[in-house]
């Protein structure tokens, strides 16, 4: 029974039913607490029995309905600044570019905000950014459409963009770019009954953008401490690589089998039972399908770790 309720004692105060799932760390639970008495986690003391609760395993026996102790204080209410702050809703353009080291924004034309949220990531990565400002146009390229298309034309496209977001903090339109993205994949240029563009998943945006560079991009030559070799500027800082294990479950005695598989994201399963994201991807980290047997001479399902 990993998740069930409590009761929480804090000095005078208590708190019925706070849900705690032993799957998880101690930690979130101590969060938890946090969020219902204002105690830093720091500061916390769980008591059960006489036992303190540690922060990274569950080192004492909790039954549903169980009463635990809480230790602690808040910390102490800051006092009223003798400026009085002034907020960015009172504040005129040039005082907000003065006050905050923003990058430029980027106009929505119209449901493109999945574009724009995903050239703002990218452009975050300062190793992508300097990798782009190194780049040089490949003039033997195709021409034509074909030419606007091309891993070459996005990788350039995406250069010159960033170098106008860096001159520059007001917004900018992203037209060219968005034309460039249209040609390269006509489905994000798909619109509705009214003309306008329809909406579009920036995972995926992001997935083709990243396989584009993948193609431009070499890697960067790193100290030899660090010798590991790429294939590309992408697999380099964008990738990693799993540590798999397959295990048969129909048959003990088969030895698992070891390999390992490169990877550009992390997928986060989403269940009911799923409330933080770190959850949702150690349950990617495990599933079963079913392959071929030597051990048994027949497909079996496989343990896939």
């Amino acid at each position: 029974m990993p998740s069930f309720t409590v009761n929480v004692k804090w000095g005078k105060e208590s708190f019925k039913n706070v849900e705690i799932n032993t799957d998880e760390e101690p930690m979130l639970f101590k969060a938890q607490l946090f969020a219902l008495t204002g105690v830093q986690p720091d500061r916390q003391k769980v008591l059960c029995k006489g036992i303190s609760l540690k922060d990274e395993e569950w080192n004492m026996p909790i039954k549903n309905g169980a009463t635990l102790l809480l230790l602690g204080t808040k910390e102490e209410v800051p006092q009223e600044p003798v400026e009085k702050p002034k907020f960015i809703e009172d504040m005129n353009e040039n005082e907000i570019a003065t006050a905050f080291d923003t990058p430029a924004g980027l106009v929505n034309l119209g449901n493109t905000c999945y574009m724009n949220a995903t050239l703002q990531c990218l452009r975050s990565v300062r190793e992508l950014r300097e990798a782009l400002k190194d780049y040089k146009e490949d003039m033997g390229g195709a021409g034509g459409l074909a030419g606007l298309a091309s891993p070459q034309a996005i990788t350039m496209s995406m250069k010159n963009l960033f170098e106008d977001m860096e001159r520059r903090n007001d917004s900018i339109t992203p037209v060219l770019f968005l034309q460039r993205l249209h040609i390269a994949f006509p489905n994000f240029s798909q619109t509705g009954e009214n003309g306008t563009y329809r909406q579009q998943d920036a995972n995926e945006c992001w997935s083709e953008l990243l396989k584009m560079l993948q193609q431009k991009l070499p890697a960067q030559k790193l100290s030899a401490e660090q010798g590991v070799k790429h294939s590309s500027f992408i697999d380099q800082w964008f990738g990693g690589t799993f540590d798999v294990e397959m295990k048969c479950t129909e048959a003990e005695d088969e030895p698992a089998s070891k390999s390992k598989e490169n990877f550009l994201q992390l997928s986060c399963f989403i269940s009911t039972e799923v409330k933080y994201m770190h959850s949702g991807l150690r349950l990617r980290l495990k599933e079963q399908l079913t392959k071929m047997s030597p051990s048994l001479g027949r497909d079996a399902v496989y343990s896939k770790t």
